[in-house]
């Protein structure tokens, strides 16, 4: 199988281009971007024949089309903006497709083209990383267990074990998608209907395992919430989504929201016309990397309650991955990284058999994919805890 990663030099990339190169079916291993150099550097330090270095730009429609006829699977790990393009792109192309997530509006104009991805005889999974990803798949297993949903919680967190500078500033993913999370009005389900509130609305507290303890989350906008309503069902009133960030980097983003250093309204500076967002976004991404990257502990969580057998019940599921050695790289990056390898291969497997465009609670099953998560050292645990403690693999 050749399977082809748009941002294939990007920090998710990072266990997505080793995962794909441990698996023996994988013929060739595309590490696509605007720079061949780039490229060409991840394509090196693989020390394998089967990674490509691929010179495309996402936004030339025409020449994205021409590139993936070459590919049976391409795996956008680049902006969510570009999510609609580059599907669009995939479909003309006949090739199937997976991103990290839409942010969900651009989940919902994916959703779309569901009839379009058919006709093409295509499969386009939607948000398959850490979450939106497993964390849709632990909430659908879970509600398979319950005879009525009523409320899911989704949590998100983590914590630093190792590596990194004092001081340094490191965004843990994309900070442009960052800088939406903490603006951008958040949807929220509540009495079975979608409405919004602002971004860093709804303060909670929380305990999670060592080393991440009790943390302080907000509510933010995010993908899961464009389809687990509907595909959970079960009458279920109550969903939202929560993140928790380190204290310091929470405050440090919000106050360059307030300052007006994230907008995306054009102003005129000496005669230029330029967007704060992409100013600063640009400025970010130049600062200088930690000599040791950080290494942290990633947690998702996701709480159902309901009913089963006319029983009140709650059933909590965790995926918790810790930092991979051999590629060292942090939880973060291995389980957002890994599962668009984990689509990719099933898709052109034939293993996922749906057509269309369809979302990763729709797309797995749900043991089958926890199995996979902590194959082959990955190292994604999902546990389960309700009346007893068991690990789903």
């Amino acid at each position: 199988m050749d399977i082809l990663i748009l941002g294939g030099y990007g920090a998710m990339a990072q266990s997505t281009v080793p995962d794909l190169l441990s698996a023996r079916e994988v013929n060739r291993v595309g590490i696509a971007g605007r720079s061949l150099a780039k490229a060409e550097g991840v394509a090196k330090a693989q020390h394998d024949d089967r990674a490509a270095p691929i010179a495309v730009d996402a936004r030339d429609s025409a020449a994205l089309v021409r590139e993936l006829r070459n590919w049976d699977c391409v795996i956008n790990s680049t902006w969510y903006d570009l999510n609609v393009p580059i599907m669009e792109a995939a479909i003309s192309a006949g090739a199937h497709y997976c991103d990290l997530g839409g942010l969900y509006h651009q989940t919902l104009r994916q959703l779309a083209l569901d009839a379009r991805a058919k006709d093409a005889g295509v499969t386009c999974v939607l948000g398959i990383g850490s979450t939106p990803g497993t964390m849709n798949v632990m909430g659908m297993y879970g509600a398979g267990k319950l005879d009525k949903v009523e409320k899911v919680m989704l949590r998100s967190s983590g914590a630093v074990v190792s590596g990194g500078e004092p001081g340094k500033f490191v965004p843990p993913y994309a900070i442009r998608t960052i800088f939406d999370e903490f603006s951008l009005d958040a949807p929220i389900l509540r009495k079975g209907k979608i409405r919004f509130v602002s971004a860093l609305s709804g303060l909670e507290r929380s305990e999670f395992m060592p080393p991440v303890g009790v943390v302080e989350g907000y509510y933010t906008i995010h993908s899961e919430l464009a389809t687990m309503p509907k595909t959970i069902g079960k009458g279920v009133q109550e969903m939202d989504f929560i993140v928790a960030f380190p204290p310091e980097f929470r405050e440090t983003i919000a106050a360059l929201v307030r300052l007006g250093l994230a907008s995306r309204e054009a102003l005129v500076v000496e005669g230029t016309t330029v967007r704060p967002y992409d100013v600063t976004s640009t400025v970010i991404d130049a600062l200088p990397k930690p000599k040791e990257p950080e290494l942290d502990v990633d947690i998702q969580r996701c709480v159902l309650i309901g009913e089963r057998d006319g029983n009140p019940t709650t059933l909590r599921y965790e995926a918790v991955t810790w930092p991979h050695k051999h590629w060292n790289v942090g939880g973060g990056v291995v389980d957002t990284g890994v599962p668009p390898s984990i689509a990719a291969q099933w898709m052109v497997k034939g293993l996922i058999k749906d057509r269309g465009v369809i979302p990763p609670e729709v797309a797995f099953e749900p043991i089958a994919y926890f199995k996979e998560l902590s194959a082959r050292g990955r190292g994604i645990q999902v546990v389960e805890y309700a009346e007893e403690t068991q690990p789903l693999n």
